[in-house]
């Protein structure tokens, strides 16, 4: 948790009178009594800045500190200072403390449980910060009207300023000192006054409590301010042409103080840095710091270092090497010869004064020993014996015109013309004049000036001392003229010469210049070219200038014949030389040009040179013996910079750096955006090893690519991706590897990507991103916001709402949480926001911020009634942005309790729940959870009244509070609100709960508390009623058991008032209330003994001053490893003069400890809180103090006290903590109104009571149950039956085949013994008792059970054992390998069952595959039973036949046997011919009766014998011919054959034809389909196309659709079907053929259904 730093105190108030100051103040401590007397005295010597805050401010007044004496007594109102900000450390560091006594940490029970959770804290607020002893920071209530400014941290705030202002706050930067606490704040914008007190649009407020008025700041609107911590330096950029002092200072200074746009502040030397260009010619909008360089952009194309701006008093004229003389100098000695006043450092004496003759006007002459311009005129008048000159007229010596000058008014602060007449003060201080021009032209190169006295004080004229300069650097050949004797240059102009150069002083030419002769002959030799002359300008100051060279005219010598040309070298810079050959053949005198570049100041390092020689390639007149050059002087004259800047400027960090030597330290961008761009705003960021520059404003260049935005990397302007934004850039800031820009945009430049007014682009994916849906409006401020970590960002502008899905309210301020990805809370700033400000944060340094404007409530975290403190010590609000607690639908807001609900002890996470007065974003009112960041409604249901407690008992959710009802009884039992609800959270409803009564109408009802009663069925509830459900009577507390939802009475107390509060104390319930029986003196707590069942008095409670109000539980003595669990805190309101009071039962005894608080104050809560819990700089140095033995709140342990808390230091709290008998406030709170706050509950997140609950069935569920077992019931008696019948028909089976047996034997007229034969064989086969079992050697024919699983099915099932059907795959969902199927008295359907086809099921697409036929329900036992009747009736019909015609036993046994057997199969191709085995398909299609019934079926056609599991086949085998044979064989010997016969039976019957019989069944079976049920087999693919179809598309049913309504098609799967209509996606119409016997269909079917191809001949959907 961060506070404002110890270094800023509380500073000094701004007062109009320090008794006007005093009397907005309510009484405070008596060292504020004593700044009070401070601030008095200081107004009596400084003008002030005044008025008083708002009355109730939350932040108390601290001492004001001496100030400078030309510092502005800082404001009133509020602390004047930083919050107490510790080094910020990484999220999740926390730290404890220890006391003296060494114990530290928690005590037992629920402080050892709450270690690790969260501490909730709700209450009446909408803003919270947090309090320190060393720090004022709180929620600070201000005055609207006026112009504050404040700073905050994480969790706390503090006021700066408060004044009222011409102007606004917009823009700040913060200096931070080398152990990174804030030294200074400087703020800048518009205003110019601050109460009574002018200020130049920018200032600062220090550490220390002074203000800083930066040398009168500006003459303009500053729009961005930059704090260069490295360099010490303050950036200050705007709309404003120079500085306030440069402007007021001197009219020698005053242009070259010019900064256009741009200013540099050095606050250690409390003074304004000259720029070496002098600023730009428009507006600065902002910097950003890349590397060592610092970049400036606005609107601007060139840098405003012309000759116009360069200094006056460049170089001094050497007066010393001049002709001086006076007019009427007096006669008094020692006082008139002029030179006296040349270069003396004297006072004004003898000797070092001029004065004229008495009451006669005089002049003053300088002349010249060259030409020259001068620019300025200091003087310093005399004061000797009263006398001075009080006005002057400066003439041209040369021409006696009248120059006009200007000065400094010192009445108005403004430059002044004047000419006849110049005024003189006085007094003793050089008073200076520009020489603007004569008759309102530059002033050319003049001879000299005579400056006449016209107006004097006392006897006469004169002068103490007097300089005289000139404005270019000029340096001469001839040294004596360079300079001056007095001059403070650090570098003097000086000239060197080598070789035989002579002095020349012309009769023509005013003054004297260098010629150097030399024979034609030695022109080239050594000596000659040796010969030069190097001179040393002095440049004052880094810049680009321009070399003039003055050449004498040959006319003045008359040698214009030997005249050659020289060579001038430019030594400029120390990596760059010019070298330029000028002919010297002019006749008059001339100064020409040279040369234009860079030149850096002159130093003692290094100064630029100027080499002059003769040119090896010069010409002369051939006819002359001898030629010469000529050298008089050079003037350097400063240039414009640049003038393409194109909206930015590079300036590096240090411009006093050497490296300036090399190359000017402020350049344009190498490519700069096009001419006309305004930039707004910059931004550094990305690699740390390759930071990139991103540019944000209004500009585009289409072929560049980049519109609005840009980047700037390794000297090259490049565009982002997307070519930038739509719309201006007004602000970017760099979080982590994303830059964060607002503007006026909604999406990329190429319409890819939406943006409203927000972006992030990520410098690493080099993508844009939108922040959900932007801001209704534009965005002017991104800054990162330190203060809540790294991952912050704050956008602030004109706009009012967010796009979250919702449109969510902002009123112009939002935060951005990068780590997560949404918007969170901001700070809450109330009122209008003119500036927000905070530097990128830093683990280094102490993360402030600061914000000003038009604000009527402060705080540092914006949080609406709830806030938490985290396990890790941090104070944080829970809820996202615009989904907070929002005022009730009467303007009311209070969050008056709330609990973690969970349901058990369980590692479940629980859920914030929290009742008051308020509603939620979706419309809940009073009551609300927290689900995501966002309140919501509870469940369905609402609670109308104001919610008061809140507590759980397992899944059952307690909502007490005040009953929102009328006595209307219809309207009673609408559902509005009647003092307590019950939630059942499992079930997400309420649980109907009989009614509470008030003691005179149900509106009297208020519950004030919900206890429960651990490891019991018991809630307690207590408040305002008498009767619960309307009948029973329980005054003012009740019991429900929570698994009868019954109230139950306590038993009879003396309660005649409601019950204030309860609490468990072991197996007692504390009862805070008035108690009263009979004459017997009132009780305000008693206890009630659940082993008795009874009331009983808390000893000591007699001692009680008033009825107690809160109760707490509490841990025993001072040894924080022994507890007491009947301990308890109680805190209440005394009945005389409603002070609150503090008491603590100890166990014994009530005590009444020492507490000492404001009797205003009003405690809602208190709650035991381990240290460890607790912010180190919220208890400050405390914990080392030794601890008092009678404190009451144990070791280890502070006591969290709740409320609206006037404490005994003064400060006004909403929580503080209270221990060893003092008193460390926590947090301030400020509700919307600007009202102060109240924190009302604050409690811990730990599991919740143990309850025991009985876990009834639902109805519903008893009713299934119930229904179940009926069902269970009857499907028994079902079974039952069916097995009666089935054991009843297996004897009536037995007795029908021997009486068949007998029949057959008889119509052969066989003999007994035959006929016993043929018995003994039906009736062994059929598993008679004593019955014969045969086998068959040789074809493996079994006959008996034990024989094998495959071959022995119809033994068992004769045997009425159950058959498993093995060859059904567990994928299709039908039948599974081993399920039983009871085939019971299925004799001759046993043997009809087995296939007699190799055919196979692709198990794959039959599973997937719906029914297709119209009896799909037919079981599998009526198709064994029907298939078994047919087929036995015909057997026994051609056995008797047979044996009746041939009277042969044998043939007809053979022949019962044929008529037993499966038809063998026949495979047919797609056009109908049959296919002998070897070319058979791997599916062939079964003509087998039974295989077409049973392949209706939606499980594949099979029989009993399958070999093995075919769950992983993809088709499943039918028995095999050998199969085929033995089953044929075993048909033969149950018809009564022999062995040999029955061999021989399932030869013949593989071999032979279908019988007559057979085939006719078989067409009978084909014939009774219709066309609409034709098997796929005989689809109508193959019929031929009616001549009225033949327009239609023709496709292909891929699968069976069955028609269910009217108007749809229904086909069989391989049909075909002719499209009529595809107009739709989904449903096509089409037709039907299905024969030219059949009319023809029409309807609509899936288009899915079918498909343009035909099907193959093994597509499984043929068989369907």
């Amino acid at each position: 948790m961060a506070a404002l730093p110890p270094g800023w105190p509380a500073g000094a108030r701004l007062a109009s009178t320090a008794a006007a100051t005093a009397a907005t103040r309510p009484p405070r401590l008596r060292v504020w009594l004593r700044c009070a007397a401070a601030l008095a005295l200081l107004a009596l010597a400084t003008p002030t800045l005044a008025a008083g805050p708002r009355d109730g401010a939350l932040a108390p007044p601290a001492p004001a500190l001496a100030a400078r004496a030309t510092a502005i007594p800082a404001n009133e109102g509020g602390v004047f200072g930083f919050l107490d900000v510790h080094q910020s450390s990484s999220a999740g560091e926390s730290s404890s403390n220890t006391d003296s006594t060494g114990a530290s940490g928690e005590s037992s029970g629920d402080q050892k449980k709450a270690a690790d959770g969260n501490i909730g804290i709700v209450g009446a607020f909408n803003g919270v910060s947090s309090l320190s002893p060393n720090s004022p920071g709180g929620a600070l209530a201000l005055n609207s009207n006026r112009a504050s400014i404040v700073a905050l941290s994480e969790t706390a705030a503090s006021l700066l300023s408060s004044a009222s202002s011409e102007g606004q706050v917009t823009t700040a930067c913060i200096m931070y000192d080398k152990s990174g606490l804030p030294s200074k704040a400087y703020f800048g914008g518009t205003t110019i006054k601050l109460n009574a007190t002018a200020v130049g649009f920018v200032f600062g407020i220090g550490a220390d409590g002074r203000f800083d008025t930066m040398a009168n700041g500006v003459n303009g609107p500053v729009n961005a301010l930059h704090c260069d911590d490295a360099a010490g330096l303050v950036y200050v950029g705007g709309n404003f042409s120079s500085t306030s002092a440069g402007l007021t200072g001197s009219v020698a200074t005053m242009r070259s103080a010019s900064t256009g746009g741009l200013a540099i502040y050095a606050p250690a030397a409390g003074a304004w840095q000259t720029l070496p260009f002098h600023g730009v010619d428009g507006p600065v909008f902002g910097f950003a710091k890349l590397k060592d360089s610092v970049f400036a952009v606005g609107a601007f194309e060139q840098t405003t270092d012309n000759a116009t701006h360069a200094a006056l008093n460049t170089q001094p004229i050497d007066l010393s090497a001049s002709t001086i003389t006076g007019g009427n100098n007096a006669e008094i000695p020692g006082f008139s010869d002029p030179r006296n006043i040349v270069c003396t450092a004297g006072a004004d004496s003898a000797g070092n004064t001029w004065l004229m003759r008495d009451k006669l006007p005089g002049y003053y002459r300088i002349d010249f020993p060259f030409r020259t311009t001068p620019s300025l005129l200091r003087l310093m008048n005399t004061m000797y014996e009263g006398r001075g000159t009080k006005a002057i007229r400066v003439e041209a010596a040369s021409t006696n015109q009248a120059l006009t000058l200007s000065y400094m008014d010192p009445v108005t602060q403004t430059e002044t013309l004047c000419t006849q007449s110049c005024p003189l003060r006085a007094d003793s201080s050089w008073q200076e004049f520009r020489i603007v021009g004569v008759n309102g032209a530059p002033l050319d190169r003049i001879t000299g000036v005579i400056i006449n006295i016209v107006d004097w004080y006392g006897m006469g004229g004169g002068f103490n001392k007097i300089e005289l300069y000139q404005q270019d650097a000029q340096v001469y050949a001839i040294d004596e003229y360079n300079g001056s004797p007095c001059s403070a240059q650090a570098v003097r102009p000086a000239a060197y010469l080598t070789g035989d150069w002579q002095r020349t002083s012309p009769a023509s030419y005013h003054g004297a210049y260098l010629t150097l002769t030399v024979n034609r002959d030695d022109l080239n030799t050594s000596a000659a070219q040796n010969a030069v002359a190097a001179v040393v300008p002095y440049i004052p100051e880094s810049g680009f200038y321009k070399v003039y060279m003055t050449i004498p005219g040959c006319q003045n010598t008359n040698t214009c014949a030997q005249r050659t040309s020289v060579n001038v070298t430019w030594l400029m810079n120390g990596k760059q030389s010019i070298v330029s050959a000028i002919p010297q053949h002019g006749l008059v005198d001339q100064e020409v040009e040279l040369f234009t570049g860079y030149a850096p100041a002159s130093s003692k390092d290094f100064s630029s040179v100027i080499y002059v020689g003769l040119s090896p390639n010069g010409t002369a007149d051939p006819q002359t013996p001898t030629v010469e050059i000529v050298v008089a002087s050079f003037r350097v004259e400063r240039v414009t910079s640049y003038t393409s800047l194109g909206g930015v400027i590079e300036i590096h960090s240090d411009l006093s750096s050497p490296l300036q030597i090399d190359g000017p330290l402020y350049k344009p961008l190498k490519q700069a955006l096009p001419r006309g761009s305004v930039v707004y705003t910059a931004a550094a960021g990305g690699k740390t090893d390759d930071p990139t520059l991103f540019l944000g404003g209004q500009f585009a260049d289409a072929r560049a690519g980049y519109h609005n935005v840009a980047q700037y990397r390794s000297q090259s302007l490049s565009a982002l991706s997307n070519a930038g934004l739509s719309g201006a850039v007004r602000s970017m800031a760099f979080v982590g590897s994303s830059l964060y820009l607002g503007g006026s945009f909604n999406g990329t430049a190429d319409s890819s990507a939406a943006l409203g007014n927000v972006a992030e682009y990520n410098s690493t994916d080099q993508r844009w991103y939108p922040l959900v849906g932007g801001t209704d409006g534009p965005v002017t401020t991104v800054v990162p916001y330190s203060p809540f970590g790294e991952h912050a960002i704050a956008f602030a502008g004109d706009f009012d709402a967010l796009y979250m899905g919702d449109r969510v309210a902002a009123q112009g301020l939002a935060m951005w949480d990068a780590r997560v990805g949404g918007w969170t809370n901001p700070p809450y700033l109330s009122g209008q926001l003119s500036m927000l400000h905070s530097s990128p944060w830093s683990s280094s340094r102490a993360n402030l911020a600061l914000a000003a404007g038009a604000l009527d409530a402060v705080a540092a975290l914006k949080a609406s009634g709830a806030v938490l403190l985290s396990p890790q010590q941090r104070l944080q609000s829970i809820d996202m942005m615009g989904y907070d607690l929002q005022r009730g639908v009467d303007g009311r807001f209070s969050v008056n309790t709330g609990l973690w609900y969970a349901k058990d002890n369980s590692k479940t996470a629980a859920t914030l729940i929290v009742g008051g007065v308020f509603q939620t974003p979706d419309g809940a009112t009073n009551v609300a959870r927290l689900d995501g960041g966002k309140w919501r409604r509870l469940l369905h249901g609402d609670v109308d009244g104001a919610v008061l407690t809140i507590n759980n008992a397992a899944n059952l959710l307690f909502v007490g509070g005040a009953a929102n009802l009328t006595d209307d009884a219809a309207k009673e039992a609408s559902g509005r609100f009647s003092g307590l609800t019950v939630f059942d959270m499992d079930a997400g409803k309420e649980v109907d709960v009989q009614r509470l009564r008030g003691p005179h109408s149900s509106r009297d009802v208020r519950v004030n508390k919900v206890a429960i009663r651990e490891n019991t069925s018991m809630v307690v509830v207590g408040g305002n009623f008498s009767t619960a459900g309307g009948m029973l009577s329980c005054a003012h507390i009740c019991t429900l058991d929570i698994n009868e939802n019954q109230w139950s009475p306590l038993a009879p107390s003396s309660l005649i008032d409601q019950v204030t509060d309860l609490l468990f104390v072991g197996d007692k319930l504390v009862t805070a209330g008035t108690f009263k029986n009979g004459t017997q003196p009132v009780r305000y707590l008693m206890q009630y003994n659940f082993a008795s069942n009874s009331w009983d008095d808390v000893p000591g409670a007699d001692r009680l001053p008033g009825p107690a109000t809160t109760l707490a539980a509490a841990t025993g003595g001072s040894d924080p490893s022994s507890t007491a669990s009947d301990a308890f805190y109680i805190v209440g309101t005394a009945a005389s003069g409603g002070a609150p009071y503090f008491a603590k039962y100890d166990g014994a005894s009530v005590v009444l400890p020492e507490f000492s608080i404001g009797a205003r104050s009003t405690i809602r809560g208190l709650l035991e809180v381990p240290r460890s819990r607790i912010p180190p700089s919220v208890l400050g140095s405390a914990p080392t103090r030794t601890r008092r033995a009678e404190s009451v709140v144990p070791a280890g342990l502070v006591l969290a006290v709740s409320g609206d808390l006037f404490l005994p230091s003064g400060v006004r709290a909403s929580s503080a903590f209270f221990f060893d008998n003092q008193w460390a406030p926590f947090l301030s709170t400020i509700q919307s109104d600007g009202a102060p706050g109240m924190v009302g509950s604050v409690f811990f997140e730990i599991p919740p009571t143990s309850v025991h609950q009985l876990h009834r069935l639902s109805t519903a569920l008893v009713i299934l149950i119930a229904v179940a077992i009926a069902l269970g019931i009857t499907f028994l008696i079902v079974i039952v039956g069916l097995v009666y019948v089935y054991l009843r028909n297996r004897r009536e089976a037995t007795a029908t085949a021997s009486a068949a047996s007998a029949a057959l034997a008889a119509a052969a007229g066989g003999a007994g013994t035959t006929k016993g034969a043929l018995n003994t064989a039906i009736t062994g086969a059929a598993g008679a008792t004593g019955g014969a079992r045969r086998y068959l050697q040789g074809d493996d024919v079994l006959l008996g059970a034990a024989a094998g699983a495959q071959a022995s099915w119809g033994a068992r099932a004769l045997a009425g054992e159950p058959v498993a059907f093995d060859n059904i795959a567990p994928s299709t969902g039908r039948l599974h390998s081993g399920t039983p199927a009871l085939l019971s008295g299925l004799v001759a359907a046993g043997r009809l069952a087995a296939p007699s086809s190799d055919t196979y099921v692709r198990t794959s697409e039959k599973k997937n595959a719906a029914a297709l036929y119209d009896d799909a329900s037919e079981s599998l036992d009526s198709i064994f039973e029907s298939a078994a009747a047919e087929a036995e009736a015909a057997a026994e019909t051609e056995a008797r036949e047979r044996a009746a015609s041939t009277g042969s036993l044998g043939l007809a046994t053979a022949a019962a046997a044929a008529g037993l057997a499966m038809p063998d199969a026949h495979h047919y191709d797609a056009q109908g011919y049959e296919l002998d085995d070897d070319a058979a398909p791997p599916r062939p299609t079964s003509t087998n009766p039974f295989e077409q019934r049973m392949a209706q079926r939606a499980f594949p056609p099979a029989g009993p014998f399958g070999e093995g599991d075919s769950s992983n086949q993809e088709y499943v085998p039918m028995p095999s011919p050998q199969r085929q044979r033995n089953e044929h064989a075993t048909a033969a010997v149950l018809a009564g054959a022999s062995a040999a016969a029955a061999v021989a039976a399932g030869r013949d019957n593989r071999g032979r034809s279908e019988s007559a019989s057979t085939q006719n069944s078989e067409s009978e079976f084909s014939g009774s389909q219709s066309a609409s049920s034709r098997p796929s087999g005989e689809s109508s693919a193959h019929l031929p196309v009616r001549d009225s179809l033949r327009q239609y598309p023709v496709y292909y049913a891929k699968f069976t659709f069955s028609s269910r309504e009217t108007g749809e098609l229904g086909f069989r799967a391989g049909e075909r079907v002719f499209v009529i209509d595809q107009s739709d996606e989904i449903w096509w119409m089409g037709i039907v053929d299905h024969g030219s016997d059949q009319p023809l269909e029409q309807g609509v079917f899936p288009a899915t259904y079918v498909s343009n191809q035909p099907p193959p001949s093994s597509d499984w959907s043929e068989l369907m």
